[in-house]
């Protein structure tokens, strides 16, 4: 508890401190809980010592004020057989512009009085006494007490202004020069390096730290204890300021009963700010400026945050492109081997070559997995070419004529099953790639076609409503996870070990460059995907 704590704050902490276990107190961060009614304002207080130094500061400037009226007075005294006392008078209110310009306006009043009784107990009849005898007399008194009170209130005023234009000034040219230096440093940490030097100038500052956005690594400042570090992370975790918040364009300071820490902490979405406080006061300009400063710390450590997210992106976007060359070189290089390889089980599995049945059946079933080979490589070279922006060959396609081609190739493979198709007559023709929307419907097929029991059903319908084209397949399988309903699209991933994960990958991605868009949902039959096509990409037919 610093010295000069009001009394509230210690009764409030003397009261929490006897209800909680000095144990828990040192371990749990949800003590450290800004709870209203454990929050005290913190005043702008000073040391024992730099109060006793203002205090003789004031009576030393007092004492000047008071010794100038002293010497006016034997002024006066002196040329009082020469000239006019009453013009005279003037040196008293001049004496008050000057206490009031360079102590404020309270210590002009002050002096202004002092002298007002001063002037009339040794220069107004009778002398020596305060009474006053002649009724000119105290007009002339009143015109210089007024006069004296007023010029001094004045020039307090015109002193306050001339002081807050030139904290204003100085706070103005403290954030142009943090600001410039912030937009000219090439590297986000150099300029959170200026706020924190900037704000450790400020008087009743005695530094500032900034911490990421989980409030575990610093980025500028000094580092923080580790119980300092637990509560910047509490901090973060509950999403409450701990001792400090911004109000009204200026840093308020408050204390939480329970809590003895050095440091309050402010956090916001890119990161915390920690801020350690000195006994000397902070002024409302200085608290101003701290607030202006706070809120540049504010924009840069969002900057960093979008800098590391677009590094992010382009490593992800370059590991992309690297996958997607080696993919497509693997393809190329796999595509001869293995048209070589079914050749020569073809060759194997005729009547020809002599093999006996269940060498036969060994031939057949290598032939097989070789197909399935073939396939998945075959999907390979098209989601590399795909993501290295494969140009569309758009042309007016019929959904109609999509649907029944797709059937067709996949006759023996949807065989086992009952196929139900369900495409309204009044679909209008799409603008699209034709071999590529082929793809799209061929994959839904076979997804569907292995989800499926021999003897269940598996539905393929078009419709068409309010410019959009919808094209969905749905078959009796097992229903899909909710958590899985998008990552279905992701590429490798599959809900079963043999499946490849690259068909579902390979649509979503012919859709988006289409502009259309892909789902899956849960209906009681089964699992349903849908695709759309966007109104623009309907061509009107007349």
């Amino acid at each position: 508890m610093p010295p000069g704590a009001p009394p509230t704050v210690i009764a409030a902490t003397v009261k929490t401190a006897n209800a909680i276990d000095p144990a828990r107190a040192r371990t749990d961060p949800l003590l450290f809980a800004p709870s209203a009614s454990l929050q005290t304002p913190l005043p702008r207080f000073v040391s024992e010592g730099q109060g006793y130094s203002r205090s003789v500061r004031e009576l030393k400037g007092l004492a000047l004020a008071l010794s100038g009226v002293a010497v006016i007075t034997a002024f006066i005294g002196l040329v009082r057989p020469w000239l006019d006392v009453p013009s005279l008078a003037v040196s008293y209110v001049l004496l008050v512009l000057w206490v009031g310009s360079a102590s404020g306006r309270l210590r002009a009043i002050l002096v202004a009085l002092v002298a007002f009784l001063t002037y009339e107990f040794f220069f107004v009849p009778p002398y020596g006494t305060l009474l006053i005898s002649a009724p000119k007399d105290v007009l002339n008194l009143l015109v210089l007490l007024a006069a004296a009170v007023l010029g001094g209130t004045l020039a307090a005023w015109l002193r306050e202004a001339r002081m807050t234009a030139q904290k204003a000034a100085l706070t103005a040219e403290t954030l142009y020069a943090v600001a410039v230096s912030a937009l000219k440093a090439p590297l986000v940490s150099e300029s959170l390096d200026a706020v924190v030097a900037a704000a450790a100038r400020i008087s009743g500052i005695e530094s500032m730290t900034l911490l990421d956005e989980r409030g575990e690594e610093t980025l500028a400042g000094p580092e923080l204890p580790a119980r300092e570090r637990e509560r910047a992370r509490w901090a973060v975790r509950e999403g409450q300021p701990l001792g400090i918040r911004l109000r009204d364009g200026q840093v308020d300071f408050f204390r939480t009963a329970g809590a003895e820490s050095e440091h309050s902490f402010l956090p916001l979405g890119a990161g915390v700010i920690a801020v350690h406080l000195s006994s000397q006061p902070i002024s409302p300009a200085d608290s101003r400026l701290l607030a202006a400063l706070l809120a540049l710390a504010a924009l840069l450590l969002d900057r960093r945050k979008s800098e590391l997210e677009s590094d992010r992106m382009r490593e992800l976007e370059a590991s992309d492109r690297l996958k997607a060359a080696v993919l497509s070189s693997i393809s190329h290089e796999l595509k001869s081997p293995l048209a070589s390889l079914r050749a020569g089980l073809s060759t194997l599995a005729l009547p020809a070559a002599g093999l006996k049945e269940d060498e036969r059946a060994i031939v057949e079933g290598l032939d097989r997995q070789t197909d399935r080979l073939n396939r998945l490589v075959g999907d390979l070279l098209t989601m590399s070419r795909l993501e290295s922006g494969l140009p569309l060959e758009k042309q007016s396609v019929s959904v109609a004529e999509l649907v029944g081609s797709a059937l067709r190739e996949l006759q023996p493979t949807l065989a086992p099953f009952k196929v139900v198709v369900d495409v309204a007559d009044d679909l209008p023709p799409i603008e699209a790639d034709e071999s590529q929307m082929h793809l799209v419907i061929g994959n839904l097929l076979a997804n569907a076609a292995e989800w499926t029991q021999p003897g269940g059903q598996i539905e393929v319908g078009a419709a068409f409503r309010q410019g959009i084209v919808s094209v969905w397949v749905q078959n009796q399988g097992e229903h899909i996870r909710p958590v899985d309903l998008d990552r279905v699209f992701d590429k490798f991933w599959s809900r079963r070990e043999r499946g490849s994960g690259l068909g579902l990958a390979i649509s979503k991605r012919v859709l988006d460059a289409h502009g259309g868009t892909i789902r899956a949902e849960n209906r009681r039959a089964g699992p349903r995907f849908t695709f759309t096509l966007p109104a623009t990409q309907i061509l009107t037919t007349t």
